[in-house]
């Protein structure tokens, strides 16, 4: 067992966690990331709207971000899934996984979301490829195809504005989901294929087209859903962490420093917000490790509710 006594542990490697590590070895604090590989973002090709960093691959980011960080003598990295967390008696937290424990006067999570798909043959092969939720990630890249926009659980009316942006050429998929007048409406115009999506034909992730349950086949090469999400780690509901529901689903509940209910525990990233965007990330991990770097020392305003 591999043991570790550090001033701030950081749970997650994504872009919120690797931004908020740095911030922390800035302030010659000991910091450790632990992270399992399984970032929200690893489906995608790329990633784009970040400046300097357009169109790189995410695990490319990350891979320069990590060597970034552990070019400070004081940071450290962990390969592998933390289990549990719990405060000791002096305050400080105890964080163990398979082969490892670490105590630590602070903790960040940044473990990012997991994204709830339907259960569509062949959605999953797309997913991060040519089946997508934000347009403004994905869209340029895949604008002026035959596009589809499924219907989950809800009618996306707002996004089915958003993408004539990209593309014309515009079909939507209720997939059992009802459309009333008023939505009828909003949607004047696009047209609708009514009846559940069995399975996306594709070839390695590239789609091809939508076959509805009663065999019709509609040709299309990307595809736009709002999927539910849900924290990929347990790990701040276990801590007592209060939770937010957004749009999406459920949310760890921060303040403007990052800090979560639970004192000494901080969250960044994905795991607090609905809007997945890697600036965003980046921006609350590096508001995260700072105000963790104060809150060491005393600084930090009290938390307000």
């Amino acid at each position: 067992m591999t043991q570790h006594d550090v001033d701030v542990a950081i749970v997650g490697a994504g872009f919120a966690g690797l931004s908020a590590a740095v911030m922390l070895a800035r302030g010659r604090r000991r910091v450790v990331l632990i992270d399992d590989d399984q970032p929200r973002n690893r489906y995608a090709a790329a990633a784009h709207g970040f400046l300097g960093q357009d169109g790189r691959s995410p695990q490319e980011i990350r891979r320069t971000g990590l060597a970034e960080v552990l070019a400070y003598p004081t940071a450290s990295h962990l390969a592998g899934r933390v289990d549990a967390v719990v405060r000791q008696r002096d305050g400080r937290f105890l964080l163990t996984g398979t082969g490892f424990s670490v105590v630590a006067a602070r903790v960040i999570i940044a473990t990012g979301q997991r994204d709830i798909l339907p259960e569509i043959d062949g959605l999953a092969a797309c997913w991060g490829v040519t089946a997508n939720q934000c347009p403004y990630c994905h869209g340029y890249e895949l604008a002026d195809r035959p596009t589809g926009l499924l219907c989950n659980a809800d009618v996306p009316l707002h996004l089915a504005r958003l993408l004539r942006e990209w593309t014309a050429d515009l079909t939507l998929l209720e997939n059992g989901v009802l459309v009333d007048a008023t939505m009828t409406a909003a949607l004047a115009g696009m047209p609708r294929m009514a009846g559940r999506v069995q399975r996306i034909e594709h070839a390695d992730g590239k789609m091809r087209a939508a076959v509805l349950e009663d065999g019709r086949r509609v040709p299309m090469t990307a595809l736009y859903l709002v999927t539910r999400q849900e924290p990929a780690s347990a790990l701040a509901a276990n801590l007592g962490c209060a939770m937010t529901e957004g749009p999406m689903g459920p949310d760890v509940a921060v303040d403007k420093y990052q800090r979560s209910t639970v004192p000494g525990v901080f969250a960044a990233g994905d795991l607090t917000t609905s809007f997945a965007n890697s600036v965003q990330a980046a921006a609350s991990g590096t508001q995260a490790g700072v105000a963790c770097h104060q809150d060491l020392l005393g600084l930090l305003e009290p938390r307000e509710g």
